[in-house]
């Protein structure tokens, strides 16, 4: 990104200075400069943003603090048949998949949420909340091959047919580690495509007989 500013501030200074006809007589040289640092920097910012987008979908917060949940904080749900909580989001071939991504960290379940905070059946579902004796879900969870004890003896925890993992927060840090993320990437997809045009420009630039464009 830096290296798109200083590229980006030297070919303005190269328009300029044609704006003003005192570039004339290098045009040609320009139209390369402009060229060869529209597809420099077209690869480059391509580049960071291929790279962010995948760490954005399949990475989070240091330590893997928060457990993946749907928009109502539910990690887990009752199988009748094998008289254990089913992980909803584990996944054999990767152990952090029970782990939130960055982009997942906009939902409201992972920041302050008055809705949930204030709805009737918080009471129940605080009940539900997964944690009995000491026991880790992440850890459960994989070793249990996608299934977790609701209990020492492996038994249904009262009437609770699905397990939450909810954090109650009045802060919303979240959404704004979420919100730089998008931003970020917003931003540098909008430079890919000013490098498209700044090499579009220089091309034809190069191409010109002398007598402008």
């Amino acid at each position: 990104m830096i290296l798109d500013v200083i590229l980006g501030f030297i070919c303005l200074i190269l328009g300029l200075l044609h704006y003003f006809d005192v570039g004339k007589p290098f045009e040609k040289v320009t139209g390369i400069i402009g060229l060869a640092t529209g597809i420099i920097q077209f690869i480059l910012t391509l580049v960071y943003v291929c790279y962010s987008g995948y760490i954005f979908t399949n990475d989070g917060p240091e330590s893997n603090s928060y457990l993946k949940a749907d928009s109502d904080g539910v990690i887990a749900t009752w199988d009748e048949s094998k008289n254990k909580y089913k992980c909803d989001f584990y996944d054999k071939d990767d152990e952090y998949a029970i782990y939130a991504k960055y982009n997942d960290l906009g939902k409201k379940i992972y920041n302050y949420n008055k809705d949930y905070i204030n709805a009737d059946n918080s009471d129940k579902v605080k009940k539900c909340v997964y944690g009995y004796a000491s026991i880790n879900f992440d850890d459960a969870c994989n070793s249990g091959e996608g299934y977790v004890a609701g209990n020492a003896i492996s038994n249904k925890i009262g009437d609770c047919d699905k397990l939450y993992s909810i954090s109650s927060t009045t802060k919303v840090e979240n959404k704004y580690l979420y919100d730089r993320w998008v931003t970020t990437l917003i931003f540098a997809c909008f430079i890919i495509a000013c490098d498209i045009g700044l090499a579009i420009f220089g091309f034809f630039l190069f191409k010109s007989d002398g007598s402008g464009i």
